[in-house]
């Protein structure tokens, strides 16, 4: 199973650059099985609807919602304070600037037991805790 952070999204949605590696990355999960938290649509939603619009956003997680494939997985007591842990850890060492959610993202796919994390953010090339594909 894997992690999809949010870049993976909206690197489709907003049809970036790298929209053909995002798709492979979305393809994949429909083989192994997929996971996000919560906190992956929030931030889909408020960028999408920052640098597209409302409705555009609100199809785009829809969309993201339907596939069978994917666990949506909430942030529970257990997650947030192994993010606290991530967040602080790396902060602390000034190696990555993790964001919040980030920590959440990295604490979720630890907590689910996921294989790799996905991302087109090089915040996440050195997390220790899990491996990470940085999406060319």
């Amino acid at each position: 199973m894997i992690f999809i952070d949010s870049w993976v999204w909206l690197e489709l949605s907003l049809e970036g650059d790298r929209r053909r590696a995002a798709g492979k990355v979305v393809q994949r999960m429909r083989n192994e099985g997929g996971v996000i938290a919560t906190t992956v649509l929030m931030e889909v939603g408020y960028r999408l609807r920052r640098q597209a619009d409302a409705r555009r956003a609100n199809r785009v997680l829809a969309a993201i919602r339907r596939f069978e494939s994917l666990t949506i997985e909430p942030v529970t007591t257990a997650i947030a304070l192994d993010a606290i842990e991530i967040r602080d850890k790396y902060y602390e060492r000034r190696e990555l600037e993790v964001s919040y959610a980030d920590a959440v993202h990295v604490a979720t796919a630890v907590a689910t037991g996921c294989d790799r994390l996905y991302s087109g953010d090089p915040d996440f090339e050195d997390i220790d805790e899990l491996d990470t594909v940085i999406v060319n």
